[in-house]
């Protein structure tokens, strides 16, 4: 009986750990698959992507300071599935630009330094320098034809 008792524990602790979620060291590149991903500085504020997977499989992130200080979050109405092209971000200065299909939502969250807070702009809207790597990435898919940052 306590045999079968510690099997049936540990079972239930095994299935618990959610093994999916894994820490990442990232300078910059494009975060695909749900984990922690830190970006570390010189002056030591570590700042940290969190992506996260729902219960409906629809993808979630946001930008936290390394005490997990919510610096951002991204809007759940907007989450990224995998039914659809998303495609997702982070430069060398931990600003997060990502293009959401589904909604045709393309934006940037940029770290003002002087607010050291993070703002939102739609890259498409507005004219912003777009990281290379991200770039080619979007010019491949052929989604954004009329989008300000891309085209010349």
């Amino acid at each position: 009986m306590t045999r079968n008792l510690f099997i049936m524990l540990f079972l239930i602790l095994v299935s618990c750990n959610n093994s999916e979620f894994k820490s990442h060291s990232i300078k910059s590149g494009f975060i695909n698959e749900p984990g922690e991903y830190s970006i570390f500085f010189k002056d030591f504020k570590t700042r940290k992507i969190i992506v996260k997977q729902l219960k409906d499989e629809s993808i979630i992130f946001a930008i936290t300071d390394n005490s997990n200080k919510i610096l951002f979050q991204q809007n759940l109405n907007e989450t990224f599935s995998s039914y659809h092209y998303w495609c997702l971000y982070v430069d060398v200065d931990a600003n997060i630009w990502f293009y959401n299909s589904d909604y045709s939502s393309s934006k940037a969250i940029i770290f003002n330094k002087k607010t050291e807070l993070y703002e939102m702009k739609d890259f498409c809207n507005e004219k912003l320098v777009l990281p290379e790597e991200f770039k080619k990435e979007l010019d491949l898919k052929s989604t954004l034809q009329s989008c300000t940052s891309i085209n010349k």
